[in-house]
């Protein structure tokens, strides 16, 4: 069957099912080099960028939405990029490029076999249609005369779900891919990226961004490995060398402070002292041997360069390791420590913020103590520690001044290290063992910037970024460093430069910033967690968060209850066979003083039961971070699950027999009114969720 596809919009829907139809999404697909098809050159979204033929790797930059221009003729436009495949000319050899406009973009298909989805890709005046001959990544697909022997002329539509934007799918997608290529095994439970130097410590915090950020297990227990290599060949004593590692404690104080960092934060994640008490350790030998009184700065180096230099490098990571180390419960002090170096290098190294730049070092005359030399370059690395550091601050001691620092620090960023779309656009060389590894610093310090301080603007901006990484990865699902450009077999060999495309998934902010206080929230929607694992069983809406234990905690951020007042929490939990006594403790802000209320959990019979329960809380209106804080005088093994939560405004006296199962599934007859957790009345019982059921002046909840 042979004929020009040229047929009016409405009577599109008539066609078989393998018929192109105007609003689908397509990946084109060479029937001459079947594992080809077209692809936005490199992801880039500006216009007149080549359309080119690459080996599909099913991402938005190889998808196609066919939709009409103002005159009836077809178009297609790249998901990614929304923009259009537009001829260069109509002249045999001419290129497909990318244009804004619909016009210069009419094309026409000829049908050669609709059952299989194949067509020729012919211009609107259907004089030439488009032709491949090599079947190479990065080939130029060509306007050509028709040629009916030619194959390459041929192109496969194969329907497609659009990928619009950054999802969990990606996300675990890039994070896994990474790890299958990248993390070895060496034996028992020993794990490796690069078998030393700060790279490791840097790979070690992706695998942490990534259980903190979804919950699950497989990444904490590499991460654990990954530590216990380090750890057998390294020993307690990080500032020495080590045998059969590549480490260079004995020389780089920024090496062992950034191993320090992942520590501390292996420790404030799982509550075990083991690993917090290893880096408070290694963090007070380099200390004591790195800092300089005079300058309130921190020494990089013990051996290399100038004695006196003191880089951002180890700066903000000293005071990014001391905040986790105070927010681990080992003092007041280190906090201290980290307000007063974040304090010096905000003087020298940032001209006391005057614009956010954060520049690399200075170089100290220990003679009359004045600054003899100052290197002003700005990268993300630095960028992002001292974001970090300033983020930490203001939620320990709630002034401003870190506040504005950090709006300074991430605008600067944006402003000045990415392109015209918000890409970063440095640190893109893969051979530079050092500045392959510098974005995902950066990004992992934007995600807390988002959260902590309630930054959605730059959300998105974050969620651009791994949405190209994703584009761009090669068949393997790998990204280098490299955001910018396709990547091959060849530019993804560096575990360092990987990473970042990790760090990237792992930290983009996927859930909403500001959450609404009355909503009902999933229990893994969790911001930031300490030891909670979250499952793939399937409840309710959601899946749950499980093996939740005494201290550990979950923190939500930024719950907005607006002008209304929250008085009760209601929570469906799941408890084992023999559980002991306990209690869930609800705080705003801060995880300190008394709760602003307690479930408490007693007299529970059911076992491995969903149930329902509540507790008042003080009366809570506007924006605040939320914390469930867990307490159980029992095992891990014999740990509960949490399904998810609601605010009220409603108290739980008007809340009773809310200690039941949640498995009524329709309502009596008679006058029976319904009504949202927040206490909003219904017209109608809703389809599904949960809500407050009112019968004969009694209420009940009620799970539908």
């Amino acid at each position: 069957m042979k004929r020009t596809f040229l047929i009016a919009f409405a009577s599109l829907a008539a066609l078989a099912a393998h018929a192109l139809k105007t609003e689908q999404t397509y990946r084109i697909v060479s029937k001459r080099f079947p594992t080809k098809s077209l692809f936005i050159k490199d992801s880039q979204r500006e216009s007149d960028t080549d359309i080119v033929l690459w080996t599909e790797t099913n991402v938005p930059s190889q998808q196609w939405r066919l939709t009409t221009s103002s005159n009836g003729q077809y178009v297609l436009q790249n998901v990614y990029s929304e923009l259009f495949a537009a001829p260069k000319s109509k002249a045999v050899g001419a290129t497909f490029s990318t244009n804004t406009s619909r016009t210069s973009a009419r094309l026409a298909f000829e049908v050669v076999d609709e059952t299989a989805g194949l067509y020729r890709i012919l211009s609107n005046t259907k004089t030439v249609c488009l032709s491949v001959s090599t079947g190479e990544d990065g080939e130029l697909p060509t306007w050509a005369k028709p040629d009916s022997l030619n194959q390459g002329q041929l192109w496969v539509f194969e329907t497609v779900d659009a990928q619009t934007t950054f999802n969990t799918f990606m996300r675990d997608q890039m994070m896994d891919d990474y790890l299958k290529q990248h993390l070895q095994e060496k034996g028992g439970n020993y794990r490796t990226f690069s078998n030393g130097g700060w790279g490791e410590a840097e790979q070690l915090e992706v695998l942490l961004d990534a259980y903190e950020s979804t919950g699950y297990e497989r990444y904490l227990t590499a991460a654990k490995q990954v530590y216990s290599y380090f750890n057998s060949k390294v020993g307690s004593n990080w500032t020495g060398g080590a045998s059969g590692y590549n480490w260079y404690g004995y020389d780089y104080n920024d090496d062992v402070m950034w191993q320090i960092i992942a520590v501390a934060r292996l420790g404030w994640l799982t509550k075990k002292s083991t690993y917090t008490n290893a880096a408070k350790a290694n963090f007070d030998r380099i200390y004591q041997r790195a800092y300089i009184p005079f300058t309130r700065m921190m020494r990089w180096a013990e051996q290399t360069g100038d004695r006196y230099s003191t880089n951002s490098c180890i700066q903000g990571p000293t005071e990014v390791a001391a905040c986790y180390l105070g927010m681990s419960g080992c003092g007041e002090e280190y906090f201290e420590k980290a307000r007063d170096i974040y304090a010096a290098q905000r003087e020298y190294l940032t001209q006391n913020m005057a614009s956010g730049k954060v520049w690399d070092n200075v170089v100290w005359d220990p003679t009359t103590q004045t600054i003899k030399d100052q290197n002003e370059w700005a990268s993300t690395y630095n960028q992002g520690t001292m974001l970090g550091a300033a983020c930490l601050l203001y939620m320990h001691y709630g002034d401003v001044q870190y506040l504005s620092d950090a709006r300074k620090i991430a605008s600067y960023t944006k402003n000045n290290l990415c392109n015209s779309y918000g890409i970063i656009k440095v640190c893109q060389d893969e051979t530079n063992g050092d500045l392959c590894g510098f974005k995902g610093i950066l990004m992992r310090y934007v995600r807390r910037f988002v959260l902590d301080l309630k930054q959605p603007t730059y959300q998105e901006w974050m969620m651009r970024n791994a949405l190209l990484a994703y584009c761009n990865r090669n068949e393997q699902g790998l990204m280098g460093t490299g955001w910018m450009k396709k990547a091959t077999l060849q530019s993804t060999t560096n575990p360092f430069g990987c990473s970042t495309a990790a760090s990237a998934a792992v930290n983009a902010v996927l859930g909403n910033v500001v959450k609404q206080g009355f909503d009902t929230l999933q229990a893994e929607g969790f911001d930031y967690h300490c030891g909670l694992i979250v499952t793939n069983e399937s409840v309710s809406e959601g899946t749950p968060i499980v093996q939740v234990a005494n201290n550990y905690w979950a923190k939500y951020d930024n719950v907005d209850f607006g002008e209304e007042t929250a008085r009760s929490l209601t929570l469906v939990a799941s408890f084992p066979k023999g559980a002991t006594t306990g209690s869930i403790e609800i705080y705003f802000d801060k995880m300190e003083g008394t709760p602003a209320g307690t479930i408490e959990l007693k007299d529970i019979e059911a076992s491995n039961t969903w149930l329902t329960m509540s507790a008042d809380i003080s009366p809570t209106i506007g924006c605040h971070h939320m914390f469930l804080r867990f307490r159980y005088s029992t095992s891990d093994s014999k740990a509960y699950s949490i399904d998810r939560f609601q605010f009220s405004t409603l108290s739980t006296e008007q809340l009773t027999n809310v200690h039941q199962p949640t498995v009524q599934n329709s309502c009596a007859d008679g006058d029976t009114s319904y009504y949202t957790l927040s206490g909003i009345r219904l017209s109608d019982a809703p389809q599904r969720g949960t809500c407050i059921v009112r019968q004969s002046g009694k209420s009940s909840l009620v799970r539908f």
